[in-house]
C-alpha cells in the first residue's frame, strides 16, 4: 500500500492551496481529485473570484486579512498571473434604510483592523464611475480585489508538484480506513492510500466520504450560476455588490464583465451535472444594469454553473476531528472560500509541522455541532 505524510482530497482553492504549503515545508504530499482541477461541476466552477474581507461573519474577519496578506505576493511566489487585482471592493445600497446597518458593520470591521469607510452620495459616484445614480452609499475596502479562480487553482497544483507533491488524478476518494481511533488509509477508487493524515477538502462530497467515518457534515448541494460578457474597453477598477440583491459584479483583465453573487442553478451531485435556469440568468442580467446602468445590451457571451457545499451555520468546517486521530477537515466553505484558500492551507501547514491550531481557525471546528 502506497504511503503519504498527508493525502489532501479535492484540488479546488482549499486543497490545491494546502498540498502546496504542505510540500514547500518539506512533508510528503499526495493530492488527489476525482478528475482534475476545476473540472465540471465541481465549487471553483460556482466561483466569482472575488478576493474580499468585507462583509463576513466577525470570527472570520481575522483568517481574511491574513490571507489577503498571503494574496499580495502569491502571483510572484507561484510565477504565475493569476489576473489579480487588489483594487478595492465596494457594497452599495440605493435604501435610505440600509444606511445605518452598512455604516455599523464599517464601524465593526475597522475595529476589528480592517481597512474600510463609509462612501455616500457624490463621492461615491466619483469613487466608482459608472454606477447607478440610485445609488446612495458603499462600504469601500480598497485592499479587498478578484481574481481567476481557475488559472489560480490550477497554478497551485502545479506548484505544488514542483515542491515534491504527488497528484493524482481520476483517483475519487471513497471513505476512509479507520483503526482504533486512528486514521490508516484514505480508500480510492485505485486503493488504498495509507498515510499519517488526510485534509478533507472535498466540497459538498465530503460529506460521503466522512460518513464512513461516522461523522455527519451538515452540509447541502447549492448549485450556483455564472455569466460572463462580451469584452468591452475597460471601465470598473473595482468588484461591485449591492445590498439585499444577491450581486458580484467585476471586470476582467481581459474586458469581460463576470457576474455572480449566488444566483442558483440545477445540479445533480451524483453526477456532477449541473444546468443552467434561464429565468435565474434573466433577473442576475437585469440586476446587474440596475447596478451598472451601461451594461445595458451587452450580450452574454457563456454562462455555467458548479456546486457549492452550504455548511449549516453558513460557515466552513476546519481542523482536525475528534476521535479520529489524523483526519483533519477543511470544508463546506458556503460561497466564500476563495479568498481564504491561501490562508487556510498556510495555517493547516502550520498545524501539521508544529502541532499548533491557529486561534483564528478554532471558530470552525466541527465541535461546534457537538450538542
Amino acid at each position: 500500500m502506497k504511503t503519504a505524510d498527508v493525502i489532501v482530497i479535492g484540488a479546488g482553492i482549499v486543497g490545491s492551496s494546502t498540498a502546496y504549503y504542505l510540500a514547500k515545508a518539506g512533508l510528503e504530499v499526495t493530492l488527489i481529485d476525482r478528475k482534475r482541477p476545476v473540472t465540471g461541476g465541481s465549487a471553483t466552477q460556482a466561483c466569482a473570484g472575488g478576493v474580499r474581507q468585507q462583509g463576513r461573519v466577525p470570527v472570520e474577519i481575522p483568517l481574511a486579512i491574513y490571507s489577503i496578506n498571503l494574496w499580495t505576493n502569491l502571483e510572484a511566489e507561484l510565477d504565475e498571473d493569476l489576473e489579480y487585482r487588489q483594487d478595492g471592493m465596494t457594497v452599495v445600497t440605493d435604501d435610505e434604510k440600509q444606511i445605518p446597518l452598512l455604516a455599523d458593520r464599517v464601524e465593526r470591521e475597522q475595529a476589528q483592523g480592517l481597512d474600510i469607510r463609509l462612501v455616500q452620495n457624490s463621492d461615491l459616484q466619483r469613487l466608482i464611475h459608472g454606477l447607478s445614480p440610485h445609488m446612495l452609499a458603499g462600504s469601500y475596502c480598497p485592499t479587498d480585489g478578484h481574481a481567476n479562480p481557475m488559472r489560480t487553482v490550477n497554478a497551485l497544483a502545479v506548484a505544488a508538484q514542483r515542491q515534491g507533491a504527488r497528484l493524482k488524478w481520476n483517483c475519487a476518494a471513497e471513505g476512509f480506513v479507520v483503526e482504533n481511533n486512528r486514521l490508516m488509509a484514505v480508500k480510492t477508487a485505485r486503493g488504498d492510500l495509507g498515510c499519517r493524515h488526510a485534509i478533507l477538502a472535498a466540497g459538498y462530497w465530503s460529506r460521503a466520504i466522512a460518513a464512513t467515518a461516522g461523522i455527519n457534515l451538515p452540509f447541502q448541494a447549492h448549485p450556483l450560476q455564472m455569466m460572463v460578457t462580451a469584452r468591452r474597453p475597460h471601465e470598473l477598477d473595482q468588484v461591485l455588490g449591492w445590498v439585499g440583491n444577491g450581486i458580484s459584479l467585476k471586470q476582467m483583465p481581459t474586458g469581460g464583465f463576470v457576474i455572480g453573487g449566488g444566483w442558483p442553478g440545477q445540479a445533480n451531485p451524483q453526477t456532477y451535472h449541473t444546468r443552467l435556469m434561464p429565468g435565474s440568468m434573466a433577473k442576475s442580467a437585469r440586476t446587474t444594469v440596475g447596478l451598472f446602468p451601461s451594461l445595458a445590451g451587452i450580450p452574454v457571451l457563456r454562462a455555467w454553473a458548479g456546486i457549492e457545499a452550504f455548511c449549516e451555520d453558513e460557515m466552513q468546517v476546519i481542523g482536525p476531528v475528534p476521535g479520529v486521530d489524523g483526519l483533519i477537515f477543511a470544508t463546506g466553505f458556503s460561497g466564500h472560500g476563495f479568498a481564504i484558500g491561501p490562508g487556510v492551507g498556510c495555517l493547516l501547514t502550520h498545524y501539521l509541522t508544529t502541532g499548533k491550531l491557529a486561534d483564528m481557525l478554532a471558530p470552525f471546528s466541527i465541535e461546534r455541532f457537538s450538542t
